[in-house]
């Protein structure tokens, strides 16, 4: 393959200094450096397959960079991944990290035609893939012009590389470091519900920066062990993995979400805490394996991706009494904006808590002018915005961004008299019915009351006399039972009667993101695709 021999490490690694220092002056490659050199056997990963050490962990990133390296890869290039959960994954975060090279994460349930958009959008150049999604790569490989390498991660393909000889070619030796705090380190891209999907680039400064706060704002330290269940091509999971590894201690990975596997793996290593959104959270604390499970090591549960609905909420206050819940909001674009403590859950439901240090929080009209303390408006964010641009669209960059620098993502929300953010929804699933705003989450949330009621989405639907009506797509739990007219009667005892679903449908199974929240855009195209009315 043209690989440079593999040879022995000839030159020490790491320093004296303490890993907050390191890491915040040496970024991700500084801190790895930095533990392989002071705590070399501490474990670093846990998978399936196996564990390795900080030791191994940093022999198998240097050599996986130097690989690339020979293959031509350099500071400023994209690596995409279509990839499930896996310590590969990881290194190749980390390879990047020392190359200066930035990572492109693609959704593992993209079609070809989507991963053939993404990948040419972002000009990678290297694509690596779980021999699973093999056949995708081959249908969109003759549309790929930029992509000049392709590495199979898991198993061996034609017309690609081995991850594994990748590792085994690469030299020990600490790969030259083409990183810079300007240097693009993640090219994430949104889910693309109003039009193409949009690259958010964010330099690697501000990425690093991002981990530290965070790590500091929930304690995490070396002595930590972190669960990472949710996919990894989202950037939250990616965050709070590498934020574990930038201070040290373990990662455990795992691409089984499944109640039972989320038991067993925090009971056998003694997991500490662990991030999921919040049907994950629901899963959980519904399943019968909680109720035999020892998990009295957890000390901090994280939610965040959407609100936790207050039944679920409760549910997790009773059940793991012993470890902190916290819900918070943020992006891709912005990182953590707020976050609601554990001494707030009980009376905060439906919250996601106060703007953290060195973050503004406003709530603006259409017009740009802030709302009124309880009144519902756009949220706008100052303080430390993770995006660098909008890859290739100065127009949604530019869109995002008011005139005094405050940054939005579209979503709605409200402050309570304390100053506390509650999300009400996204702009663009705002339902609009004779004038009347309405927002679907209020609406789910009592359907999940119901005692059948396992899933709901709630979207509007066209209506030629009010534009829309609202509409419910439910999934109920096992066995149970319930008719469309006793819904109906369970939601007009808890809302007003413009806000009560006017027809709801019920369904086998809802459409679902790899992420696990309910895709109220697949529910909502399903009435509109045929309909004449495009509100």
């Amino acid at each position: 393959m043209g690989f440079p021999t593999k040879r022995k490490m000839t030159a020490p690694i790491g320093t004296s200094d303490t890993l907050s220092e390191i890491s915040i002056s040496g970024g991700l490659h500084g801190s790895l450096r930095w533990s392989a050199t002071n705590r070399p056997q501490s474990a670093a990963i846990v998978s399936a397959e196996r564990a390795f050490s900080y030791e191994e962990l940093w022999g198998r990133v240097n050599r996986v960079a130097n690989s690339l390296q020979s293959l031509g890869l350099r500071s400023g290039d994209r690596i995409a991944l279509l990839m499930q959960n896996s310590h590969r994954y990881l290194e190749i975060y980390h390879a990047a990290a020392l190359l200066g090279a930035a990572v492109v994460p693609l959704n593992f349930r993209c079609i070809a035609t989507e991963i053939e958009y993404i990948v040419n959008h972002s000009g990678a150049d290297t694509v690596v893939f779980d021999v699973c999604f093999a056949e995708a790569i081959v249908e969109a490989r003759s549309r790929l012009p930029t992509v000049q390498h392709y590495v199979c991660a898991d198993g061996r393909t034609a017309d690609a590389f081995f991850y594994e000889d990748l590792v085994e070619a690469g030299i020990e030796s600490q790969a030259s470091v083409g990183a810079d705090r300007s240097a693009i380190f993640f090219q994430g891209y949104t889910s693309g519900t109003t039009g193409a999907p949009k690259g958010c680039v964010v330099p690697q400064g501000e990425f690093v920066e991002c981990l530290q706060k965070i790590a500091s704002l929930y304690g995490i330290d070396a002595c930590d062990v972190e669960l990472v269940v949710a996919p990894l091509f989202h950037e939250a999971p990616v965050i709070f993995a590498l934020l574990q590894h930038l201070r040290g201690g373990t990662v455990v990975i795992t691409k089984d979400g499944s109640p039972a596997n989320i038991c067993e793996q925090i009971q056998r290593n003694r997991v500490t805490w662990a991030f999921m959104v919040p049907t994950m959270w629901h899963s959980l604390v519904h399943s019968a394996e909680l109720d035999r499970a020892e998990l009295n090591s957890m000390r901090v549960l994280l939610s965040g991706g959407a609100p936790l609905l207050t039944q679920t909420k409760r549910l997790l206050l009773e059940r793991l009494p012993a470890a902190g819940l916290h819900e918070f909001y943020g992006g891709t674009e912005l990182g953590l904006v707020t976050n609601l403590e554990p001494r707030d859950q009980r009376r905060k439901e439906r919250c996601v808590g106060k703007p953290v240090p060195g973050r503004v929080v406003e709530l603006r009209d259409a017009e740009g002018r802030s709302v009124s303390r309880g009144e519902v408006g756009e949220i706008y964010v100052s303080g430390d915005i993770l995006l660098k641009e909008y890859f290739k669209n100065p127009e949604a960059t530019a869109a995002a961004r008011a005139p005094d620098g405050f940054f939005t993502l579209g979503d709605m929300g409200r402050f309570d008299d304390e100053g506390y953010l509650y999300i009400v929804d996204r702009k663009k699933d705002m339902i609009i019915s004779g004038g009347e705003n309405i927002f679907p989450n209020d609406i789910e949330d009592i359907l999940y009351r119901h005692p059948a009621v396992h899933m709901a989405a709630v979207v509007g639907a066209p209506d030629s006399k009010w534009g829309e009506i609202v509409v419910a797509a439910v999934q109920l739990k096992g066995n149970a039972s319930a008719s469309e007219q006793e819904l109906i009667a369970h939601c007009k005892t808890w809302l007003s009667s413009f806000k009560v679903p006017k027809k709801i449908d019920f369904y086998q199974e809802l459409p679902m993101s790899p992420f696990g929240k309910v895709l109220r855009r697949e529910v909502r195209r399903r009435y509109w695709t045929s309909s004449a009315i495009q509100v």
